[in-house]
Formats: C-alpha cells, sequence, structure tokens
C-alpha cells in the first residue's frame, strides 16, 4: 500500500492579512502570518463564517498570499472578520507501495511547481496530489461545507495505481479556530472506489 502524507501542521487564522483601520482614514499595516514565506507547499483556507474551503498549492506560499493583501484592503475587510478564516500549511510525502519482502521505500517530499500540475509517482503511475487532496476533503473529511476549487471538485477521482493508498491530511489549530488533528482513509483501486 503507498502513502501519501499532506502534513499541514502549519497554521495561523489571517486576521493580520486585514489592515486595521486608522484615525484619518488611512490603514496600518497588513501582515501574513509566519513561516509563509519562502516555503513551497500546500494549503487549505478553511473560511469558519461560510463553511468553505479553497485547496492550494505554491512554489513560495508567503509570496501566493501576498498577492491577496490588497483585495482584502480594497475590499474593505476588517481584521475580526479575517480573524475567522484560517490557514494551515505544509508539505506533502509520498511512498511506494513496500515490496513483499524487503525494505519499505523511504518516503519522498513532493515540490508543487505551479502552474504545472501537482504530480507525483507512486507505484509507477502519475497521482494530481492537488486533485486528490480537493477530493479527499470533500469526500473524506465530513466536514461538510463547500469546497471553491471548482475545476478539480467536481468529477470523482479514481486511484490510478495499481495498489490501494493510505492518505493522511495533518492540520493545525489554524489560530484556534479549530483544534489540531488528522484524519486518514484508504484510497482504493479501480472507478468504483474513486473520490
Amino acid at each position: 500500500m503507498g502513502n501519501v502524507h499532506f502534513n499541514l501542521n502549519n497554521s495561523a487564522h489571517l486576521g493580520g492579512m486585514a489592515p486595521p483601520p486608522v484615525p484619518g482614514g488611512g490603514f496600518g499595516n497588513a501582515l501574513l502570518p509566519g513561516a509563509m514565506f519562502g516555503m513551497a507547499g500546500t494549503y487549505i483556507i478553511v473560511n469558519s463564517n461560510s463553511n468553505n474551503r479553497y485547496i492550494g498549492i505554491a512554489n513560495d506560499i508567503g509570496t501566493r498570499f501576498n498577492t491577496r493583501l490588497a483585495t482584502i484592503t480594497e475590499t474593505g475587510f476588517l481584521p475580526a472578520e479575517m480573524a475567522r478564516i484560517g490557514v494551515t500549511w505544509g508539505t506533502t510525502t509520498c511512498q511506494n507501495t513496500p515490496p513483499v519482502f524487503g525494505v519499505a521505500p523511504a518516503p519522498v517530499i513532493a515540490v508543487p511547481a505551479p502552474p504545472a500540475a501537482f504530480n507525483a509517482l507512486i507505484d509507477g503511475a502519475a497521482v494530481n496530489l492537488e486533485r486528490l487532496l480537493i477530493r479527499f476533503v470533500i469526500t473524506q473529511l465530513g466536514a461538510g461545507g463547500t469546497v471553491s476549487n471548482n475545476a478539480m471538485a467536481v468529477a470523482p477521482y479514481a486511484n490510478p495505481t495499481a495498489n490501494p493508498i493510505t492518505v493522511r491530511l495533518t492540520w493545525g489549530a489554524m489560530g484556534g479556530l479549530y483544534m489540531a488533528g488528522f484524519h486518514q482513509a484508504v484510497w482504493n483501486v479501480g472507478m468504483f472506489n474513486a473520490w
């Protein structure tokens, strides 16, 4: 059985991304959560107001989130509103199915390089990790709500390998909005078992 671990153990709420208003009609400084800059990986944004999620990848998560600062300021979000939106981010590891006899292969960190698809070879087959995480959140997490990744959220995704894959998602507390935790499920082979 292969393995995929979305280890999104960094987390914060996004209250700092909305600059506080200051006297005279201006705004203070907007700040990104710490440790985002320079990190390639996967992230999940969770809006606790609407129970919506957005799953993304970036070759630099800090740069990706920095592009959103102007939109937040221009649309007038308040820090208290943004503090109800959490983000959890980190790395993804993949592991091939161990041989019947012998040593299990070491896990490999998969690094996204957008705009290319976030694929990893598992047991010789290309697995789209971003699509897998989106479908995992929709079909396996049991959190309800919506996922606003329209392009990859709708169609079921079948395991393209010849073996089942254990998929694990670990998340942080998102600035106290949720409890840190994990969820794990086995992605079996075949269209009947598609997520």
